[in-house]
């Protein structure tokens, strides 16, 4: 595994991380660091097919503190498809569990560097749930 890839892994995991712990009303209930790691034009294709822009999701995120207690999120099969100056085209398996309740989805992730060229930034998130 080389820097881009293990890039891309850690930031998949960590987004992911933040993101439990806020479902879970763990840490801190600043969003700050979650929408940090967004290209202002950020897009996401749900995996139900709804289309949320960043200020929808940065609108909805407070809502979404502690809504799903006991959620488990796991990353699997990270796969970088595509590399081009300025960003990279990503894979990943996402599995959800809450008690009883398991999904799983796969999702494609469009990252763009940072204009310092350091950093990873969500661009764009395509997610399709799994049967």
């Amino acid at each position: 595994m080389d820097h881009l890839e293990t890039a891309v892994r850690d930031e998949i995991v960590a987004l992911h991380h933040l993101l439990q712990a806020w479902f879970r009303a763990e840490g801190d209930d600043d969003s700050g660091p979650i929408l940090a790691r967004f290209d202002p034009g950020y897009t996401m294709i749900g995996a139900a097919g709804r289309v949320i822009r960043l200020d929808g999701f940065a609108k909805a995120l407070p809502t979404f503190r502690g809504a799903r207690p006991g959620l488990v999120m796991e990353i699997h099969d990270v796969q970088v498809c595509h590399r081009f100056d300025g960003g990279v085209l990503a894979l990943y398996r996402e599995v959800q569990s809450q008690g009883d309740t398991r999904n799983a989805r796969w999702s494609s992730v469009l990252f763009v560097t940072s204009s310092d060229g350091k950093t990873l930034l969500w661009k764009h998130l395509q997610e399709t749930f799994l049967p």
